[in-house]
């Protein structure tokens, strides 16, 4: 065992801290307690790293939207969204009324007006969400 090591303690391979024998988990990190091995003995001639000899390496904060970015992230879904719906209403709508002119050139019209709905809802959406990553980018330094 390690020279620091006491007999009722084992050692947390994920954090590298001595825990109590009687716990499963390490309280620190939470890892389960390793399979004891013959390996655990340290063979003559090899040198024992200790503790310090490590650093620990703080972890990297995630990439957050803050509020004004979220808020363009969840008004550009929402553009996106009411387009899509939009576009479905008006490719239903020559079929369930009569808008006094043929059936063909109502069609027509519905898929043109649809083709300018999804374009803008599309470009509009892919705008403001390019523009809060743009943002949380220069915000965090990126």
């Amino acid at each position: 065992m390690n020279g620091d090591m006491k007999q009722g303690e084992w050692l947390c391979r994920n954090c590298n801290s001595l825990v109590n024998s009687e716990l499963d988990r390490c309280p620190k990190c939470f890892a389960e307690r390793p399979e004891v091995t013959n390996l655990e003995t340290t063979p003559e001639g090899i040198e024992e790293v200790k503790r310090e000899d490590y650093t620990r390496v703080a972890p990297q904060p995630k990439d957050k939207y803050i509020f004004r970015e979220a808020v363009l992230v969840n008004v550009a879904d929402i553009i996106l969204t009411l387009g899509i719906f939009a576009a479905v209403a008006i490719l239903i709508l020559p079929n369930v009324t009569e808008l006094g002119i043929s059936k063909y050139t109502a069609m027509m019209g519905a898929i043109c007006i649809d083709i300018a709905i999804i374009g803008t809802s599309i470009t509009s959406w892919a705008l403001l969400r390019t523009i809060a990553d743009i943002s949380r980018r220069l915000r965090m330094g990126k």
